[in-house]
């Protein structure tokens, strides 16, 4: 589900307009709509997960968050500073989702089973 988030997020920023004379110039406020709708998903996956990198994971876009309101509080922000900075912080992102996906992938293998979710309704035992 979180790979299907990222994927959909890097898509639709992707589709969004870009002129380089004057892209990033202020805040880019589909982009933060695209970062806020996937905070939000992110949230909920670190909220019913049983694991602990997507915590981990959803610190790390608040930071992506974080570099709109930078922006948006100092207009001498480079351009290509602001622009930069959202793009670094997807590289430990996509590390994350990769280590969590391979210990999954081993936990399978070693128990035969691995529970993704602990639903509040559910018993945590």
């Amino acid at each position: 589900m979180t790979a299907i988030m990222l994927f959909l997020a890097s898509i639709a920023t992707w589709l969004l307009p870009f002129d380089p004379s004057t892209s990033f110039q202020s805040v880019e406020s589909f982009e933060l709509m695209i970062d806020l709708a996937l905070m939000g998903g992110l949230i909920t996956v670190a909220l019913l997960a049983n694991r602990f990198w997507p915590l981990w994971l959803a610190a790390l876009h608040v930071l992506a968050i974080g570099i709109h309101g930078v922006r948006g509080f100092d207009a001498a922000l480079m351009p290509w500073m602001y622009a930069a900075a959202g793009g670094k912080l997807a590289y430990p992102m996509i590390a994350l989702l990769a280590m969590g996906v391979t210990r999954h992938r081993q936990r399978l293998a070693r128990y035969g089973q691995d529970p993704d979710w602990i639903l509040p309704w559910q018993d945590a035992r």
